[in-house]
């Protein structure tokens, strides 16, 4: 016995399920009354912890540096993979993770209707010409169409997307809100999807107009980190108020590859 609730004897293995909040639980936590609730049994994250974070940061150098792009999807999954293993190891649950099949058909609903608005303001910037220039990307024009389809379509939902999603909204934050706030959780989780992003956002402003109009390599690359992180909180919040992981990796979807079929629709057809 490690506790109590309600008279009624917590076991290790209860705390296992619970992830160190009741089930029932993680159905509140988007309400911002529960942000700063504590986990009723905080837990510590362990060495798992520390070595998922260690997995992140190695992934993060080795594949904006180092891997030839046909790994990308493989070697993404095989890490997402790996990193699954260990948040299983120290206890966190599917239901942490936001992974509850019971879940599922509402995370694709709350996905697909976020979804379709995100897709239809990238579309509206497409029109207007005053914005069309943003998606004129060298990478895109150094490339072929076929190519785009292939990142738009298999790359990036599954090498991006669904990897990014499980990692910071899954796992990282699952593993966090054992021990804090569900605040608190997703402010670390999106701060760290904030820093990931600097390494892709170096790179894009090499190869997008748009650095140069603002001016220098930081001022961009400071507003990537700060708009992913906020993009961060706002994907934990889906991930909570749809009970499912599914719905950040649909909204995740519909953002990064509407943008590369629009990129591809102003270079190669417009």
């Amino acid at each position: 016995m490690v506790g109590t609730d309600g008279g009624a004897e917590v076991t290790a293995g209860a705390l296992t399920e619970t992830a160190a909040r009741p089930a029932a639980e993680w159905d509140d936590l988007w309400r911002p009354s529960w942000w700063r609730r504590q986990p009723e049994w905080p837990q510590e994250p362990g060495i798992q912890l520390v070595a998922i974070l260690a997995l992140v940061l190695y992934a993060n150098v080795i594949v904006n540096e180092v891997l030839a792009p046909p790994w990308y999807v493989p070697f993404n999954l095989g890490l997402m993979t790996v990193a699954l293993l260990l948040a299983r190891s120290a206890g966190t649950s599917w239901v942490s993770m936001g992974m509850r099949p019971d879940r599922a058909r509402r995370g694709a609903k709350v996905g697909v209707l976020v979804g379709v608005s995100v897709i239809a303001l990238l579309v509206v910037a497409v029109v207007i010409p005053a914005s069309r220039e943003a998606f004129r990307d060298e990478r895109i024009v150094e490339g072929s169409f076929l190519l785009s389809l292939y990142h738009a379509l298999f790359r990036v939902p599954l090498g991006t997307a669904l990897y990014e999603e499980v990692l910071f909204r899954g796992i990282i934050f699952g593993v966090l809100a054992r021990r804090t706030s569900a605040l608190s959780a997703a402010l670390w989780s999106s701060l760290l999807f904030g820093v990931w992003h600097v390494l892709p956002a170096l790179d894009a402003v090499e190869a997008n107009p748009i650095g140069e109009a603002i001016g220098g390599t930081w001022i961009p690359v400071i507003g990537a980190v700060v708009s992913t992180f906020v993009v961060g909180l706002g994907f934990v919040w889906l991930r909570l108020y749809s009970g499912s992981i599914l719905a950040p990796v649909i909204v995740h979807i519909a953002a990064n590859s509407t943008a590369l079929l629009a990129a591809a629709f102003v270079v190669y057809v417009l």
